[in-house]
């Protein structure tokens, strides 16, 4: 049966074949994506997106609510032809702090309304390029991908008996995001000058935290609708290089920038970690060392917690018959 002719179909099939050339060449870098962003059918899926996660008001204070009351389809327009002319400029994200389970505060950062449509649209054109070199040990922020899939893999790993445990994440790892290494990342798959200055233009719009304006040299903002794609992407090495060349040494599951690796014995995982740490370094990048810690699953010892659960082996017991 034939897709429909609707918006959301034509974007869907624009993602399939864009995918598919992706998985066919793995080579390939693309050069014209630029003007696939703004097209109609793309910008207003990805207002629909925006519309239903909601959000506050960025820098300029406008809402979901004055756009709708203005109009939606001009608001589009107007934004549709600011891409097209290269005369989008994002604005700075304002700060806002939320509170960590800790007693502390976390930074996050919240893109203007139009910057929130923009990056979405760009994430919709460019994710299923990048999802082509996707690796079976990522499970955060990917389509068809879940935290819940990572713990079945988890519990698959233990029963068979790799139960000493790498427990870590990357140490401040949206903080330091190295905007080089990021742009080097993007050029394996992206040939197009003006897509890849958007990018960039992301990386450097910079936080208004309060009344201080503050362009930070590394990282990438949290909270950009982007975010979790460019962190993805740059990953991506991580994931390739433990896949092709250490997996003899345990089993890496990785959401975001939290991972585990499950190993058959303790040598092995203190291998495992070295072996982390130097691939890391490669990547301008080093392990929390203050929550990183080798476990070993067994009844009379501790769990880790991985992705908001407890996991620990438990002894069973059966009633007589």
């Amino acid at each position: 049966m034939p897709l429909a002719n609707t918006a959301e179909d034509k974007v869907r099939r624009l993602q399939v074949k864009l995918y598919q050339a992706a998985k066919q060449s793995p080579a390939r870098r693309f050069h014209a994506l630029y003007d696939k962003v703004y097209r109609d059918d793309v910008l207003h899926r990805a207002w629909e997106r925006v519309r239903r996660n909601r959000g506050a008001a960025g820098v300029d204070g406008v809402t979901i609510a004055q756009v709708e009351a203005a109009g939606v389809d001009q608001f589009l327009s107007v934004l549709a032809k600011e891409i097209k002319a290269e005369r989008y400029y994002p604005l700075p994200s304002r700060r806002v702090w939320i509170p960590k389970p800790q007693g502390d505060q976390r930074p996050l950062g919240m893109p203007a309304l139009r910057d929130r449509i923009v990056e979405t649209a760009a994430k919709i054109v460019l994710e299923p390029i990048f999802e082509a070199d996707f690796m079976d040990c990522s499970y955060g922020y990917w389509p068809k991908r879940s935290a819940h899939q990572a713990l079945d893999r988890l519990r698959d790993e233990v029963r068979r008996g790799r139960r000493w445990v790498v427990d870590t994440d990357i140490k401040s790892f949206f903080d330091v995001l190295d905007d080089q290494r990021l742009m080097e990342c993007l050029r394996e798959r992206l040939n197009d000058r003006r897509i890849l200055r958007l990018l960039h233009g992301w990386l450097k719009a910079g936080v208004l935290d309060g009344q201080t304006l503050l362009h930070p040299e590394v990282g990438t903002p949290q909270g950009a609708i982007i975010s979790p794609l460019l962190a993805n992407v740059y990953l991506t090495r991580l994931d390739r290089a433990w896949e092709r060349e250490h997996r003899s040494q345990g089993v890496l599951l990785r959401f975001a920038d939290d991972l585990v690796i499950l190993c058959w014995t303790r040598t092995e995982a203190e291998a495992a970690l070295q072996t982390l740490r130097q691939v890391l370094a490669t990547l301008g990048l080093e392990v929390a060392e203050a929550k990183t810690r080798i476990v070993q699953l067994k009844p009379e010892n501790p769990g880790i917690d991985f992705l908001g659960f407890h996991h620990r082996i438990v002894r069973s017991f059966r009633h007589p018959k």
